[in-house]
């Protein structure tokens, strides 16, 4: 999907994982309980879980291939991408990722916010469910940037600290992926994420 794919699927790729770690640290100041909660369920997407596709995930490269080829002096970028389109992206990019311990993807668009879901392995006797729920903005210098409004691994929210440092680290490393396309606007709709801007090449 070029480089712009790197900044649409990189928020997956390193915010879970982060997170977990950060939850990891967080056990060290938060006490375990004897008796373990009842779990809470995580938010689920609108229309239900999921289901990955590798006809979605192809649809979302035609289309962005075809966003850019459209783009000139006289044509604005303008990529679409559905929830189903991007969580069956993300599931094909972790199964290429064997480091990452995420299983079970699902990301989905709704209420002006992005909802990221998956298990964590390796932070307990059995995988943790996870959710992020963060706004995509674009600042002054035209740069793609998410604002998380909230982390959780199982029951537990970590602390504000740990959820800016998780922001600054996954900000940082966007702002450090070349993208071909100069973002002017981000607008997260119902099911769907529309990208905005012009070429840069």
């Amino acid at each position: 999907m070029k480089k712009i794919h790197s900044g649409l699927i990189i928020f997956l790729l390193i915010s879970l994982p982060v997170l977990a770690c950060g939850w990891g640290r967080s056990r060290a100041v938060i006490p375990t309980p004897t008796i373990a909660p009842t779990p809470t369920p995580l938010p689920q997407p609108p229309r239900g879980q999921i289901t990955p596709q590798p006809t979605e995930s192809q649809r979302a490269k035609q289309n962005f291939n075809q966003a850019l080829q459209e783009t000139g002096p006289d044509h604005a970028f303008q990529f679409r991408i559905t929830s189903e389109e991007i969580t069956s992206l993300a599931a094909i990019e972790l199964r290429k990722q064997a480091d990452i311990p995420v299983s079970e993807p699902q990301i989905w668009f709704t209420n002006g916010k992005i909802y990221l879901a998956g298990k964590v392995e390796g932070v307990g006797p059995s995988p943790v469910p996870a959710l992020i729920v963060a706004t995509p903005v674009i600042n002054g210098n035209d740069q793609l940037q998410i604002q998380i409004e909230e982390a959780k691994m199982g029951n537990f929210k970590l602390p504000k600290a740990m959820v800016e440092n998780l922001t600054k680290t996954i900000n940082d490393t966007l702002a450090d992926t070349p993208l071909e396309i100069e973002i002017e606007a981000v607008s997260v709709l119902e099911g769907e994420l529309v990208i905005t801007g012009r070429r840069t090449e």
